[in-house]
């Protein structure tokens, strides 16, 4: 079989789509390999399909919470087959989108699972394609659920949806995936209950956050912690689980549907990496260096499956990275020192930096602020009581060591810490900025306000 030579392969087609597409406009003779749906797993099963569905439980929610506000309003239901249906039109065209703009620039875009046969040689059905550059973008997907010949859902199965919205769910998982999808579903009127094995949610956030977050949460969901699932059944229209608690207690619950969010694994098990010379470590990523580059020279790997990662705004960042070295020749080390994350249920959560539990274990000297955001009049108008910042400062030298939100907003209100972290990490510079009044915003203005004076009586 020929081996045909190319200059750069880039085997996935999400984030690194716009990657392949700047190379062939560059002149490069491009290879796009995509075994699965154009756009990868953030526009057809996560991110994008997900935080539409909370657009539409968050409107719902607003109607039930209108007394809040002295406002008496009817909620009547929701058409959440209509829901569905706008969230399937959107999922329905991302692949379509993402290939026309792949082919008209000029992309030899191939449909079919990639293997390396040799050094940087891969096979792809009937086609050898062998390049300078191979960039792996394979991705991950769900851990395989326990009981999988029954018909459960993880995040693959869920999108497009499928049939009517069920009347009760079960969740098993209570990590990023699992409290978003519990949060849309609840809001749109299904009955919801969501079980983990350990004490809490969220298990990256600061504990203080999660307590907060907890505790709201489960107004809308209810949540059982402490609870390992020990036997399912499925008799055609409803599903059986045994959950064994604490203490030795059995509890059994019932359920329409059953959604299965415990991880996410990378895919490099199909990629034959070994006939390259790579080998992925005992998790599955492929590690790379601080220039994104295998341990093969020409070899690089971005976003989930070499497991720095696995958030979409961290894969496009490599992707873009790695365009400004490899297509414009610089050469600094990638810098990922400030990746943020947000976790879009009810209520939002969103952080940077490290946790207090993380700062005490390293033994680093800190001081904290956790407070409420009644500092700003306009956080005060939503007459909600539990949204919380929280700051955590240096005390030798005023940098931020971590920022943590929860309340509505707090994706966008960290980007004001993040900016100040990534050009001039010094907490006085939030303390010294002139913010609107009275913007959700004050409430950084009051915790960074406190930082500083903690700090001056720490030295």
């Amino acid at each position: 079989m020929t081996t045909e030579p190319l200059d750069t392969i880039v085997i996935g087609g999400g984030r690194a789509a716009n990657l392949a597409i700047a190379f062939a406009k560059q002149g490069h003779k491009t290879a796009l390999v995509e075994r699965d749906l154009l756009g990868g797993t953030c526009p057809n099963r996560g991110c994008v399909p997900s935080k539409l569905l909370i657009g539409f439980a968050e409107a719902s929610r607003s109607v039930h919470d209108a007394d809040r506000h002295f406002v008496h309003a009817s909620h009547h239901g929701q058409d959440r087959q209509k829901i569905f249906d706008e969230v399937n039109a959107y999922v329905g065209q991302v692949d379509g989108r993402y290939e026309s703009r792949i082919l008209e620039s000029g992309v030899d875009l191939i449909r079919g699972e990639a293997r390396f046969v040799g050094p940087k040689t891969v096979a792809v059905g009937d086609r050898v394609l062998s390049a300078d550059h191979v960039i792996l973008a394979t991705g991950s997907r769900p851990t395989p659920p326990p009981f999988a010949e029954l018909p459960v859902w993880t995040s693959d199965e869920l999108f497009p949806l499928q049939g009517a919205p069920p009347e009760s769910l079960m969740v098993i998982g209570g990590g990023f995936i699992g409290t978003e999808m519990a949060s849309f579903f609840s809001g749109v009127g299904t009955k919801v209950d969501l079980f983990v094995r350990r004490d809490g949610l969220l298990n990256r956030e600061d504990e203080e956050i999660e307590a907060v977050f907890r505790e709201e949460f489960s107004k809308e969901v209810s949540v059982h912690v402490r609870s390992s699932l020990q036997a399912l059944s499925y008799d055609g229209k409803e599903f059986t689980a045994t959950f064994a608690r604490e203490g030795g207690t059995e509890h059994v619950q019932h359920a329409e549907r059953v959604l299965f969010a415990i991880g996410r694994i990378p895919n490099s098990d199909m990629l034959d990496l070994e006939k390259t010379g790579l080998k992925a470590n005992a998790r599955g990523f492929v590690p790379v260096n601080d220039f994104l580059e295998t341990e093969v020279s020409g070899i690089y790997a971005i976003g989930d499956v070499n497991g720095r990662f696995m958030l979409q705004h961290a894969a496009s960042f490599e992707a873009h990275y790695l365009r400004q070295r490899l297509l414009k020749g610089h050469d600094d080390p990638i810098d990922e020192r400030l990746v943020a994350h947000a976790v879009f249920a009810h209520p939002e959560v969103a952080s940077i930096g490290l946790t207090e539990q993380q700062l005490k274990e390293a033994g680093t000297p800190y001081v904290s602020v956790f407070q409420d955001w009644l500092a700003s009049a306009r956080a005060m108008s939503t007459r909600l009581e539990y949204p919380r910042i929280k700051l955590l400062v240096s005390s030798e030298d005023y940098s931020i060591l971590g920022c943590h939100f929860v309340g509505p907003e707090s994706s966008t209100l960290l980007h004001q810490v993040m900016a100040v972290m990534r050009l001039r990490n010094d907490v006085r510079e939030l303390a010294n900025m002139i913010y609107i009044h009275p913007a959700l915003n004050e409430c950084i203005l009051a915790a960074a306000v406190k930082a500083v004076s903690l700090v001056r009586k720490a030295k």
